[in-house]
């Protein structure tokens, strides 16, 4: 959902590993690496296997807030992620999510909750550079309801929604800088639309507004405070080509503004999903040209799903932490 080019992170990283004792604003955007894969880009691992898919398909764990107003039971749903980078970085992710209808088909409910955490990694090239660690704690509540027999929509809201950034030196220097993120305002909007039988088309929208506040001696021991908003629009649509053949296409674009500067991008990814029979499913897609894998099998109450990405976000972290694996579980019980 909130995407800020990498190029910002690197400025900060060559000014810290110099001994910088002032740091410009826009510098500060450095913060929002976390995001790139916590909660405002979150997906299920299922949807994660078809590149990624957010907008249009239903699923246990869903994006979109317009699904919660189309679900016919509660189901519960925890996904574990880990994310390597060839620099040495490790990403470690835990989402939990609950959806429950308010009434049957018609109104529902999630409550989702994310916490991200890493290992220290100093970016690919630049040996003397201080280690950079991220973390992110969110929650998001999603409620959406049909509107008619073709229409549904959906708002989300999180209450709680908070990121942070290290950067440190090997001892003795230690700490050098922190970055910390509150949300002080924001909301998800989203749309569906079931066309037919196979067809089904969705819409999500993403507006935030944080205060990032930066502390220690990168800083000159003088706190910063600066403020930034962020947009994103994704738009999908859903084809079931026959039983056992499911296929996707979502475009994005996200923006930034804050400090007098203003990034973006966009791009596409596509998946499908194949039913090999009554309990297990195969995965493929592309996520702006990193291929992803994922299988899934169900039986009964229970549903478990692994998905694999190649080189995640690439375009915006490659050039600092290099190439990455990406590896997910996700277990769903349904009731």
């Amino acid at each position: 959902m909130r995407v800020r080019t990498m190029a910002v992170l690197a400025a900060l990283i060559t000014l810290v590993a110099v001994g910088s004792a002032t740091a410009q604003a826009p510098d500060l955007e450095s913060y929002a690496v976390s995001h790139l894969f916590a909660l405002p880009t979150a997906t299920t691992a299922r949807l994660f296997g078809m590149g990624g898919i957010v907008s249009c398909i239903p699923d246990d764990g869903f994006g979109n807030p317009a699904f919660a107003g189309t679900l016919q039971s509660s189901h519960a749903t925890g996904r574990f992620s880990s994310t390597r980078f060839s620099s040495g970085l490790k990403l470690s992710t835990e989402q939990y999510s609950v959806a429950a209808p308010l009434v049957a088909g018609r109104k529902g409910l999630q409550i989702t909750g994310l916490r991200m955490d890493s290992t220290a990694g100093s970016p690919v090239g630049m040996s003397d550079a201080p280690a950079v660690g991220f973390q992110e704690w969110d929650m998001a509540i999603h409620y959406g309801q049909r509107l008619n027999d073709r229409w549904s929509a959906g708002i989300s809201v999180s209450p709680v929604f908070h990121s942070a950034t290290d950067f440190a030196l090997p001892a003795p220097v230690g700490s050098i800088a922190h970055l910390r993120s509150t949300a002080d305002q924001g909301y998800r909007l989203g749309v569906l639309c079931q066309i037919d039988e196979r067809t089904r088309a969705g819409a999500v929208y993403d507006k935030y507004h944080e205060t990032v506040a930066a502390s220690g001696p990168a800083f000159g021991g003088h706190p910063v405070e600066v403020g930034f908003s962020s947009e994103t629009m994704i738009l999908g649509v859903s084809y079931q080509l026959n039983y056992r053949l499911l296929g996707a296409l979502e475009w994005q674009q996200v923006s930034a503004r804050g400090a007098g500067t203003k990034t973006g991008d966009s791009g596409f990814r596509c998946g499908l999903e194949t039913i090999v029979n009554d309990a297990c499913a195969v995965r493929i897609g592309t996520n702006d040209g990193a291929w992803s894998l994922g299988v899934g099998y169900e039986k009964g109450r229970w549903a478990v799903d692994y998905a694999w990405l190649d080189d995640w976000n690439d375009d915006f972290v490659g050039s600092a932490f290099g190439g990455s694996d990406t590896h997910q579980l996700e277990l769903t019980y349904s009731w």
